[in-house]
């Protein structure tokens, strides 16, 4: 008897495991792991998009930190080479660095090292000497980069350095960390005049990541393209461990994955990413979310409540079957109510596992739907990747864009641009004005058009980077009336906003192709352009579009390049009739609508250029730079802006035209004997040293001299080669070096060329005894 209860209470507690452990099982082997690993990858992704967002924006910024030197040179009141160690021209310098002033944004200092001088001048307007740097309160003083080494690696530098961020004491006695840019002037020969050093705070940084994604709440390190490191958004404790580094060498070698990665015993989602324009690393480390942890806590939870009902049951079993007594009905009340939810009627153990289970999907929906509320931002994304021709291959493409919803059914694919026109007013409810509004509107209604169901057709619709503009991406069957889906989408969006709309489209040559597509995107948006200028259709494909006339674009270029010249002449008067020409040619029906933009934005740059030659006010020019290249003008707008800017432009060269400053003819001589054989030595040099453009020089020493400027420079090096070939034993890179020519291949040209035979056999021929 004894036996076969015992065998009894053995098959009943195998046959009540079995039950329950299925559901066990199933929630362990596949729900738990494969919700997870869904919340794992949307993180990952939402990281590496944060980072790409953050290195494009510090390309941005830093692409105008190496192209200030350039800016800085070629001003023409800054002339290094000329400038002598005296009060008013360190006046003059300071005053010109201030000019510089408009990007606080980003750049906190800008110090421009004239080492003849021994000062720097900041883009404040203040002046220090060398010795200012040696300690803190009167120049910037580093703590970590000595004074002596640092001005000997200004004066020895030939390459761009970055310093990491360290801290530097204003003056004023502030403490500060700052990023540290030194740059060589980029001027040629053998004495460089000096050196720009460029400050960016850690802060101003700090804020750029916060506008690139205000709920961020991971670490970024900044990797030079060596690895050195050049800053962290925060100090971290794994920040300076070997597992961190190793795992950043690995990403940039290949060898490890961006990923979740373990860093002193938590996890981490590490994305990387390597800049284009100067080679530096961004790594992005992000803790592993709330909402991760969150779910694991309620599986961790569900199991220990599941496993506690299993053995409770077990035990009553076994005490029943034992005892010969069934307390089970008690026991199970008691589970019921030890671990049912508080404010609820009462459950049974099954409805029990039931509600624990139902909890744990309710909580994994939820965060399915905030993972899927980036789904159609990263849509967006993707699909204007493939349209600006920024997509992988193809099939690989496909593979990426299934996953949300993109795809591409049919052989036809077509793209199109839809221009909503409203007028720019103020005044509208939460500060959004008409324009916007009507893009929101516009953006809303198409969503729902995407949704409808079309037999043949398969699109998508999108904002464009430009304002007031959305683009459609579509797959279609050759027989389906596409023109008349268009037409039927713009009398709907123009019955709902109020506000004109006009498409232009294009259609991909060769099917199953990125390539294809973008160029499909570029005629739409050159079929748009006709529409948005010339106003004959609402729906125009590209072609549709009428081919330019023959010597169009040469003429184009011709009048552009006839207004320039006259810019550098300063003839204001023809100036003036130039740019009439070009307005008269831009307003013809002759000229396609897709050259008119690109025309003006080269005659406005033209005109902004003159301006700034002439040291026009800062603040007028920047307001009037911001109203030329802000918008999408028409031709009447383009035409006012281009005269208005002309007008400024004729009103300072007749007014504001520095005289000449007189050179005679012994000055000239004694100025070239002095640096003629400097190998930098150019017709812009002696001309800014005697106050004149290079044009207006260059005449001025023919008529003095009887020759051109080259012919009697070369002559001059010419004559001294030949002393040195007769008198010395110097080598003749060495004697094309003291002559001023650039290289020893220049030099035996010109030699050859003006006595007859090369400088060897000239040595052999004359060479003293």
């Amino acid at each position: 008897m004894r036996r076969s209860r015992s065998r009894l209470l053995i098959q009943f507690l195998i046959s009540y495991v079995l039950v329950l452990a299925f559901p066990i099982l199933v929630i362990l082997v596949y729900y738990y792991p494969h919700s997870t690993e869904v919340v794992k990858q949307k993180e990952t992704d939402w990281n590496a998009h944060v980072t790409e967002q953050f290195m494009t924006s510090m390309d941005t910024f830093t692409r105008y930190v190496y192209h200030l030197p350039y800016e800085i040179v070629q001003n023409r009141e800054i002339k290094l080479y000329d400038t002598d160690d005296g009060d008013y021209e360190r006046v003059r310098i300071a005053g010109e660095m201030r000019k510089y002033n408009a990007t606080d944004g980003f750049i906190d200092n800008t110090l421009l090292y004239v080492e003849k001088m021994g000062y720097l001048f900041a883009k404040t307007g203040s002046a220090y000497k060398v010795e200012d740097f040696a300690k803190p309160g009167i120049g910037f003083y580093y703590e970590s980069w000595p004074h002596e080494e640092m001005f000997r690696t200004l004066r020895g530098l030939e390459a761009p350095l970055v310093r990491p961020v360290e801290n530097v004491v204003i003056p004023g006695s502030n403490r500060v960390r700052m990023l540290t840019f030194a740059l060589p002037l980029p001027i040629g020969g053998y004495d460089s005049p000096g050196a720009v050093l460029i400050l960016v705070r850690e802060e101003t940084i700090a804020r750029m990541l916060d506008s690139v994604s205000e709920k961020y709440t991971g670490d970024f390190f900044i990797f030079d393209e060596n690895g050195k490191p050049l800053l962290a958004t925060k100090q971290t404790e794994y920040g300076g461990t070997g597992e961190f580094r190793a795992i950043v060498s690995g990403m940039k070698e290949g060898k490890v994955a961006p990923g979740i990665h373990a860093l002193n015993g938590r996890s981490y989602i590490a994305s990387y990413s390597v800049s284009e324009a100067n080679g530096w690393q961004y790594v992005s480390v992000l803790p592993v979310t709330e909402t991760l942890q969150g779910i694991q806590t309620v599986q961790r939870n569900t199991i220990v409540l599941i496993g506690l009902m299993l053995l409770l049951e077990m035990l009553v079993i076994y005490v029943s079957i034992r005892r010969n007594y069934h307390p089970i009905k008690r026991l199970v009340d008691l589970a019921v109510h030890l671990f049912e939810p508080p404010e609820r009627q009462a459950l049974s153990e099954i409805e029990t596992i039931r509600y624990a289970l139902g909890e744990l999907v309710s909580v994994n929906s939820t965060l399915d739907a905030k993972v899927k509320r980036t789904l159609p931002i990263l849509r967006d994304h993707l699909l204007f990747e493939l349209v600006s021709g920024k997509a992988p291959a193809w099939a690989d493409y496909l593979a990426e864009a299934k996953a949300y919803g993109i795809s591409f059914p049919y052989s036809g694919t077509a793209v199109a641009v839809l221009c909503i026109e409203a007028g720019d007013s103020g005044g509208a409810e939460g500060g959004e004005d008409a324009g916007e509004r009507a893009v929101k509107d516009a953006a809303n209604i198409l969503r729902i058009v995407e949704r409808r169901p079309a037999d043949g057709l398969r699109g998508c619709f999108f904002r464009s980077i430009y304002h007031q503009e959305m683009i459609f991406v579509g797959s279609y069957r050759p027989d389906y009336p596409l023109r008349e889906y268009l037409e039927s989408v713009r009398r709907e969006l123009e019955a709902s906003i109020g506000a004109r709309a006009l498409i232009g489209a294009g259609i991909a040559g060769k099917p199953e192709s990125s390539e294809a597509v973008h160029l499909a995107y570029l005629q739409a948006l050159r079929a748009s352009e006709h529409l948005r200028l010339r106003r004959e259709y609402e729906v125009l494909f590209f072609d549709e579009v009428e081919a330019p006339k023959a010597g169009t674009v040469s003429y184009c270029a011709e009048l552009l390049q006839s207004l320039e010249l006259m810019i550098l002449k300063n003839d204001a008067d023809s100036v003036a009739a130039v740019v009439e020409r070009i307005l008269a040619h831009i307003g013809s029906e002759g000229i396609p609508p897709h050259l008119v933009r690109g025309i003006y934005l080269n005659t406005v740059s033209a005109i902004l250029n003159g301006l700034q030659r002439f040291s026009h006010d800062d603040a007028s020019l920047l307001r009037l730079t911001d109203a030329a290249f802000r918008h999408r003008y028409t031709i009447e707008q383009m035409a006012d802006i281009v005269r208005d800017s002309c007008a400024k432009l004729c009103e300072v060269i007749r007014s504001a035209s520095p005289p000449s400053r007189s050179a005679s003819r012994d000055d000239i001589v004694r100025f070239i004997e002095e640096r003629g054989m400097d190998p930098d030595f150019s017709l812009q040099r002696i001309a800014d040293r005697f106050g004149m453009s290079p044009s207006n020089f260059s005449h001025y020493f023919k008529k003095t001299f009887g020759q051109n400027f080259k012919e009697y420079i070369d002559l001059q090096r010419i004559q001294k080669s030949a002393r040195l070939l007769r008198d010395t034993n110097q080598t003749l890179d060495e004697v094309s070096r003291q002559a001023g020519f650039a290289n020893t291949s220049s030099f035996i040209r010109s030699f050859k060329k003006i006595v007859g035979t090369t400088p060897g056999q000239y040595r052999d021929t004359h060479k003293a005894v």
